[in-house]
């Protein structure tokens, strides 16, 4: 499988989508604008950076929803499992990583882990998203690599103020 094919997977098989990595509407939505006052045209998220974000959650609807609302202001693809999101990790090199803590293995916390052994993936900001509530497990997400924690239903302007933090300083190159 190369760069331009990915990536929903969907009982057990990677389908393959368009270069924008996600379906339908989403292939290749980037940033939004607006227009000022003045007329002249802004970011919504006040010039922020777009990031290449991927999404991982074994229940591929909800690793759809969280992309689809990334995908406003990032290039954003989804996966449904850590075996497909080390593979996409390893392809594609993204900026962040939204993992779901809770899946079969490799799960959340093993992919964290295997993502911190890779030197050249290592400025990947890893973000938890989980059922989870307890602090202990916030401890063992960050002991496990991961840069934040975020509990179920997601607030989705915290998730998209950790991605635009961790945006690099120049555009992303294709």
């Amino acid at each position: 499988m190369n760069e331009r094919t990915w990536l929903r997977q969907s009982a057990g098989q990677v389908v393959e989508e368009g270069r924008g990595g996600l379906p339908g509407p989403l292939a290749g939505a980037g940033a939004r604008h607006s227009m000022r006052d003045d007329g002249q045209e802004e970011g919504i998220m006040e010039q922020s950076r777009s990031c290449r974000v991927l999404v991982v959650d074994n229940y591929v609807s909800a690793a759809e929803a969280l992309a689809e609302a990334c995908s406003r202001f990032h290039d954003v693809r989804f996966v449904g499992g850590g075996s497909a999101a080390m593979e996409v990790a390893l392809s594609w090199r993204p900026q962040v990583m939204v993992l779901d803590i809770d899946m079969p293995s490799p799960n959340g916390l093993e992919v964290a882990s295997m993502i911190r052994e890779i030197a050249y993936l290592q400025p990947i900001t890893l973000i938890a998203v989980t059922g989870r509530s307890a602090a202990f497990d916030q401890e063992e997400a960050l002991a496990h690599g991961f840069d934040d924690y975020l509990t179920k239903p997601v607030d989705l302007d915290r998730l998209l103020q950790l991605i635009a933090a961790s945006a690099p300083d120049a555009p992303l190159q294709a």
